[in-house]
């Protein structure tokens, strides 16, 4: 069998975290979700440190790489579900490389200032989030500079999550399913 992967990444706010955890379900493998690992790194340190601003986003990538090489070392499958920035996406594809490994990558993106709308309408988030303010502005640039969404390691699908009603997430799942059973 052929060492395979599963990627979620895209913007903030178009549902990365909510698809990818149906999908380790759905499927029964399991996803590691870069926010939930940086959340418990900041429960294991506090807001004074200051750590987790300074170096948190590095180092929880960092960790969710070595944990799918494990993976893929054991010729397991996984999800890895984050907004890769540019340089995070090339450190992936490096590693399916190394592992003659097939991915299935899921961008998810949107209308900028819609998303920012309803991250901003998430309400308080674990301490170690990013926060752009109230302006958009900060929202689109941290997008945009860091290469966000722009992902593209083997079979790519994006997907305009802007209006969540609008997504046809069956499909999605059902490419997922038949992607694992080849």
């Amino acid at each position: 069998m052929k060492n395979k992967i599963i990627i979620v990444g895209g913007y903030c706010a178009t549902g990365k975290s909510t698809f990818s955890r149906k999908l380790s379900c759905l499927l029964n493998i399991p996803c590691f979700n870069k926010d939930t690992i940086k959340e418990v790194l900041g429960d294991g340190l506090s807001p004074e440190d200051n750590m987790i601003d300074k170096k948190g986003s590095n180092t929880t990538f960092l960790l969710m790489l070595h944990i799918a090489e494990q993976f893929l070392m054991s010729k397991k499958i996984c999800i890895l579900e984050s907004n890769f920035k540019q340089n995070e996406s090339e450190s992936v594809k490096k590693l399916s490389e190394k592992y003659d490994c097939e991915c299935l990558t899921f961008i998810f993106k949107g209308d900028l200032e819609v998303l920012f709308k309803r991250y901003m309408e998430r309400g308080k988030r674990h301490w170690v989030h990013i926060t752009f303010g109230e302006n958009s502005d900060n929202f689109k640039k941290y997008h945009l500079r860091y290469g966000i969404g722009e992902v593209v390691i083997g079979k790519t699908i994006v997907t305009d999550s802007t209006v969540f009603d609008e997504v046809n997430y069956e499909e999605l799942y059902k490419t997922a399913k038949i992607f694992i059973s080849d």
